[in-house]
């Protein structure tokens, strides 16, 4: 039963995503796959539970009948970690192949989802590496391609692993920049002995956040129908000019959020007259009762935060373009994307794969 351990040597880069695709296109396709997150650093505390979030999110979605603490073994928490610097140790390898032999019963393949760079998990001695090889489990490493220097961690983790790098997905791809990767820099890694999978796209749709998600983010009051929470943000804008150029800047980007200061009663007019997802007024000023309104009439959430504009903009995009998949419209637009441009049958092949 062959595993496959999807690894990523930075944060955001659609790790999780390509996990779901391959899982969903492969169970399509006949076969019994089961997921696994190997090791956690980034666990979510609950009141009852502790948790890795990205796991149960996948399990929820597939209805995967293995209990999250198989799918997910290693929870690296605070507790864990202050554990091991006093001299503690605990059978975190022992664990983590008890776990996956336990789901890998009655599975053709088991998806595996790393962390998110290529040192963590090493204070319990599971870095990526370490957990490729322990479960000998194939790496497809999934890249952010930005410029030719994106290639040097490519190279670097093939000098790393060896054959044990089973090839790569380029992503986030600028569509001005596509053409040339297809031309010049898949040959290249091929010509270097790694396998390209897939170059996808950045979409604009993909990277958006959902109203909600911001407003979680942000904090502050929300002003608006619940259902508009699902809406998609894909692009973001600062509200600071003229009242006079304010219209044609608007106008610029669709689908946006308007940052701007909530005494600004022209900018959020002149916003709510272009496809607006969401205003953000910051300066703790609730918006006045004729921007209330016609935000209704075109359907459109406001928020309203306490920072200042500028320090509102910084918190937005840390989490803007920070790719996450938990809305179902995202899912099946990335689905459809890696059934389009994933080589599937490659990796079948590679991995001994047989479809019935």
């Amino acid at each position: 039963m062959p595993s496959l351990y999807v690894a990523s040597t930075e944060t955001f880069v659609g790790k999780s995503a390509v996990c779901v695709g391959v899982i969903d296109r492969a169970r399509r396709d006949g076969f019994a796959v089961g997921y696994m997150k190997p090791v956690s650093v980034a666990v979510t505390h609950t009141d009852a539970t502790v948790h890795d979030e990205d796991a149960l999110f996948i399990r929820q979605h597939f209805a995967l009948p293995d209990p999250l603490e198989r799918i997910a073994p290693v929870l690296v928490t605070q507790g864990v970690v202050e554990a091991i610097v006093r001299g503690g140790a605990a059978e975190f390898s022992r664990q983590l192949r008890e776990a996956h032999l336990a789901l890998s019963r009655g599975r053709d393949l088991m998806v595996l989802e790393g962390v998110n760079s290529w040192a963590e998990g090493s204070i319990v001695d599971l870095s990526a590496d370490r957990v490729s090889d322990t479960l000998h489990a194939p790496v497809l490493l999934v890249t952010r391609y930005q410029t030719l220097l994106s290639l040097d961690a490519v190279l670097a983790v093939q000098q790393y692993l060896g054959d044990r790098l089973l090839g790569v997905v380029l992503n986030h791809v600028e569509p001005p920049k596509y053409d040339y990767v297809v031309a010049r820099v898949v040959p290249f890694l091929r010509s270097r002995g790694i396998p390209v999978f897939a170059v996808l796209r950045q979409d604009a749709q993909l990277a958006g956040i959902s109203v909600g998600e911001l407003h979680e983010h942000l904090g502050g009051q929300y002003l608006g129908d619940a259902a508009r929470r699902e809406r998609l943000v894909e692009h973001l804008l600062i509200g600071a000019m003229g009242s006079e150029a304010a219209l044609s800047h608007f106008r610029r980007r669709a689908n946006k959020a308007v940052i701007t200061g909530g005494d600004r009663t022209d900018l959020q007019l002149a916003a709510l007259e272009t496809s607006t997802a969401v205003l953000v007024l910051t300066g703790n000023i609730r918006p006045v009762s004729r921007v209330i309104d016609r935000a209704e009439e075109r359907d459109v959430s406001i928020i309203c935060v306490a920072d200042d504009t500028l320090t509102t903009v910084e918190r937005a995009e840390q989490v803007f373009g920070h790719v996450r998949f938990k809305q179902s419209a995202k899912l099946r637009r990335f689905v459809s994307l890696l059934d389009e441009q994933f080589d599937f049958g490659r990796l079948y092949q590679t991995l001994g794969l047989i479809r019935a």
